[in-house]
């Protein structure tokens, strides 16, 4: 019997990487161009393009270049007809950007991966570079991937544990196991995770994950470095009034940000009383 975790047909994961080559091009390419990126023979290129012409997901612009095609929206409104996060989701991210005024971002589980399906940008003229809606991978390296791991099943965890490569991708990357098993138990007990230029040179992320109709989401402050160090206290808190907000029902006049206010006082009750 084929073993289904290493079944692959060959020729459909070269049109995917194709269409993915050409999806995440910012201008149309050539076949020349396509073929150095997915590393096949133009022939097999001409190939590829032709099947995915004919099907539609794929469309030849002026000067022999490449784009996608009307198909493809069928696959996006599938998939946000699907899998679209609940509006109340969507309605906490927007709070969390506002609150903040950083780039915020909202993930899930895809599997054992966690994709980003949500962003809201920040109002800083200084913030991170864009991300991508899509994004995944790295768990490793993701505030996102650790809050959420803080919160799934130990069975679940060993089992996503065990599929980590720990790649390198800055000085900072947690790429020793035990250290990062430590990462997700202190997660657990605070309430949030973050990821200090981790994936990203000077980028620092801080997440919390909020559980909606049994579906975890991890809601996402993403902040260059210099700032976070000045505000770690704000965002941490943001992020943890989010979670509570989330854990149950909402009026109309509760919000992340009145949760986030009565943080901050109580912090400064405490600041008081120690003086």
């Amino acid at each position: 019997m084929t073993d289904q975790a290493t079944y692959r047909i060959q020729s459909l994961a070269r049109g995917l990487a194709l269409l993915s080559e050409i999806a995440s091009s910012v201008g149309d390419l050539t076949a020349a161009e396509l073929s150095r990126r997915i590393g096949v023979s133009r022939q097999t290129t001409y190939h590829l393009l032709h099947t995915l012409r004919q099907a539609g997901y794929v469309e030849q612009a002026a000067g022999q270049r490449y784009r996608l095609g009307w198909s493809v929206t069928t696959l996006v409104d599938g998939y946000a007809r699907q899998v679209a996060p609940p509006r109340e989701a969507l309605d906490l991210l927007t709070e969390l950007a506002q609150r903040s005024g950083e780039s915020c971002s909202l993930s899930a589980w895809s599997g054992n991966d966690v994709v980003l399906i949500a962003k809201e940008p920040g109002v800083h003229t200084v913030r991170v570079a864009d991300l991508d809606i899509g994004q995944h991978g790295a768990l490793h390296a993701r505030a996102a991937a650790k809050t959420l791991l803080a919160h799934c099943s130990p069975e679940r965890r060993q089992e996503v544990f065990s599929e980590l490569t720990f790649e390198r991708y800055t000085q900072n990357t947690i790429t020793d196991p035990v250290t990062f098993g430590a990462e997700i138990e202190r997660a657990s007990i605070d309430g949030f995770a973050t990821d200090h230029g981790e994936l990203v040179e000077d980028m620092t992320c801080v997440a919390s994950c909020v559980n909606m109709d049994g579906t975890d989401f991890a809601f996402t402050i993403l902040a260059p470095s210099e700032r976070y160090a000045i505000r770690a206290e704000d965002y941490n808190d943001a992020v943890l009034a989010l979670a509570d907000v989330g854990r149950r029902p909402r009026t109309a006049t509760q919000t992340a940000v009145d949760a986030h206010g009565s943080r901050q006082a109580a912090r400064s009750s405490r600041k008081e009383a120690v003086r």
